[in-house]
Parts: C-alpha cells; structure tokens; sequence
C-alpha cells in the first residue's frame, strides 16, 4: 500500500468512528432534552455560496416535540450535503440550545471531549500529506461524496453554570493578518504563474500589468506602517450566555460562542431568551476600517504600528 493510499484509509476510518459516535451522542441526547430551541436556518445554494446574502429568513423554530428532537439529532450528526445543489464549503449552522438534568453532565462533557478530539484527529489526517488547503479538500472530497469538512470539524460546546439569559444574534466578525512586505511581494509574484480567481476574466498580458501595479503600490507603504489583511466573514449567528446570581438585580457574561450548533446546558433552563431573528444586511452597521486600502483585491491596509 502507498503512503497516499494508507493515509486516505485513515481518513475514511477516522470519519465513519466520528460519525458513529456522533450518532450514539445524539441518540442519548434525545432520550434526555428537559428543553431545547434550535432555529433551522435555510441551506445555502451553490449559486449563493461567493454572495454575501442580503436576507436570511428563519424557516422554523423547534422545541422538544418529537419533530424537534428529531431535527435535534440531525444538528449534531450531519456531516454532508447534497453537493449538486449546497454548497460543501461552508458549514450549515444550526443555533440554539439543548437543556439536560443536572446529574447528566459529567457523562455529558466525557462524550463531548471524546467527539471534539476525534474531530480534531479527523481534521489533521485530512491535512496530512498535502502542503495546501485545497489538494487536501480536493483529495477529501475524492473519498468522501458530499462532506463538508467545517461540519465534520466544528466544536460541540457546553455550559456548566446557570444560565439566566442567553441573546441570540447575527455578526460579521473581523479577521485582521498582519503580513510583510517581503510576503506581499512572494504572494503577488507567485499569483503571476497560479490561477487566480479575481482576474480569472483577465488576458495573460491585463493580469501581469494589474499585478505588477500592485507590486509598485507596496513601495508606497507611509513609514511606520505596516500592512494587514482584513476581511469581514460571512454573516453567523452567534449567541452571548448571561448568568445572575440571587444577591444581584443585573446579569454577567459568562460568554459568547458562535452558534454553529446547539448549546448544551445543565439544570434549571434559562429564564430569558432573546431570539435569533430573521438576518437583514441593509440594517448592518459595518464599521469603517479606518485604514488606508493599498490592494481591493487582497483586503490590504496600511496600518500604523503600534
């Protein structure tokens, strides 16, 4: 056997254990639910998958009837998409929050640990063998039809101490990369030869002009600053966790997680929700980056060191 076949054996076993095992989690779960609301949110289209949505309307909201705890066990266990239609490449979220009995929170925790190392095992043998992200998603999908890899890696989550509220809302998150110059300048010279998504439209000769612009403009850079990449993520649902103890009138955050899936808390449920409601872009407030734009196409700014 070769190297590339035993590594990709691994893979696949690694795979069917995770998805055993998250089928055997979630079996127990819905035996267990005190209360529960997971909000379905609709499948992105192939179409749609490089589009910013303008509108994300929640399709149903789901507590612990039987279609609900069926639709629970779904969060937790798919792992693949019909990729004919869905996009593979982002990961389908499914907020919301799973309360369960006190006294089953030790077991509880035991199986999250468990499935978020096999995730993680899953995730570097996908990896390994392969110097960049799309040979080994390519190599991924060759062995597995219709998985989508951000499904199969995301961390279960659970919350040990009381919750009194729990905020439901959307975000676009910032991603800030500082870069050097001399890594500009390898990334925009190596882009020369590669394919290129953002000039895919262009001739050989427009692309090589555009480029070798782009390289002048990073001797432009003011002195004293350095350049980062920032690209505002695609819009998530997110969920903030409060708590309240008796002797006090106000809530403290205990934290914020981004609701790929449900939460899973212990105890008495909380008291206060405040729902995720349909997503709407044009009443975002985006915050200006306030920085100079040195490359539209690579979210390059001119950042002042600090």
């Amino acid at each position: 056997m070769s190297n590339r076949a035993h590594l990709n054996s691994i893979i696949k076993s690694n795979f069917h254990q995770l998805q055993n095992m998250l089928m055997e989690f979630s079996q127990m779960l819905k035996g267990s639910v005190v209360e529960q609301r997971i909000y379905q949110l609709p499948l992105t289209k192939i179409e749609d998958a490089k589009d910013e949505p303008e509108v994300i309307n929640i399709i149903n909201i789901f507590g612990n009837d039987d279609e609900g705890l069926a639709f629970m066990q779904k969060a937790f266990t798919t792992l693949k998409l019909d990729a004919i239609t869905y996009s593979t490449y982002l990961a389908h979220r499914y907020p919301g929050y799973i309360v369960l009995p006190e006294d089953m929170e030790h077991e509880v925790n035991l199986y999250i640990d468990e499935i978020n190392r096999r995730k993680a095992e899953f995730h570097l043998s996908v990896k390994a063998g392969f110097s960049g992200r799309q040979s080994a998603h390519k190599n991924l999908h060759k062995l597995i039809e219709n998985v989508v890899l951000l499904s199969a890696t995301r961390k279960l989550r659970s919350c040990n101490i009381p919750i009194h509220t729990l905020s439901f809302y959307w975000q676009h998150k910032s991603i800030h990369k500082a870069i050097s110059i001399e890594e500009a300048k390898n990334i925009l010279e190596k882009s020369k030869d590669n394919p290129t998504f953002e000039y895919a439209w262009a001739h050989r000769d427009e692309k090589l002009d555009m480029i070798q612009k782009e390289l002048e403009q990073l001797n432009h850079i003011p002195k004293n600053h350095r350049i980062v990449e920032i690209n505002q993520t695609r819009t998530q649902p997110f969920v903030d966790l409060w708590t309240r103890s008796n002797q006090r009138k106000s809530n403290k955050k205990v934290s914020t997680y981004n609701a790929t899936l449900p939460v899973i808390l212990f105890g008495e449920p909380p008291r206060k929700i405040n729902n995720l409601t349909d997503y709407c872009r044009e009443m975002v407030q985006f915050k200006d980056v306030g920085h100079t734009l040195i490359n539209a196409r690579k979210s390059w700014y001119a950042v002042p060191e600090k």
